[in-house]
């Protein structure tokens, strides 16, 4: 599994990369939003962690690039410590944010979202394997 934190926070990326190392889960780490953009352009992550309040070109820019551009099917959560309401991202569904978590998140908060993504990754390689095999 593979995991990209973006996030301005240094606290959170290196909680979140510490709690990666323990789990032999890959981690990258984007500590500016438009390093994240690119990062999440590039490759295909299993679970991305999205800061929305970052300076200068926020996790909103992101999702709004990302959609833009067509880009579908990511699995993102969104980190925030604002008090927004799911409707706020009705938009960015198809781009991929599958929930909110509100900062500061636990790190049993945390090994619920990752283990809940972790599950989806297995079933579509398995999915995959059966349709291939």
């Amino acid at each position: 599994m593979d995991l990209l934190t973006v996030d301005d926070h240094a606290d959170t990326n290196e909680a979140v990369n510490d709690y990666c190392k323990m789990h032999g889960i890959g981690c990258k780490v984007a500590s500016q939003s438009r390093q994240g953009l690119f990062e999440i352009q590039k490759r295909d992550y299993d679970l991305i962690l999205l800061d929305i309040a970052m300076p200068d070109y926020s996790g909103f820019d992101i999702l709004k690039q990302l959609k833009k551009q067509g880009v579908q099917h990511k699995s993102i959560v969104i980190l925030t410590g604002w008090n927004v309401k799911p409707e706020d991202f009705d938009d960015y569904l198809e781009v991929g944010v599958k929930e909110i978590l509100k900062k500061p998140i636990g790190l049993d908060c945390l090994d619920k979202v990752v283990k809940s993504c972790l599950k989806n990754v297995r079933q579509v390689h398995q999915n995959d394997f059966v349709s291939n095999g």
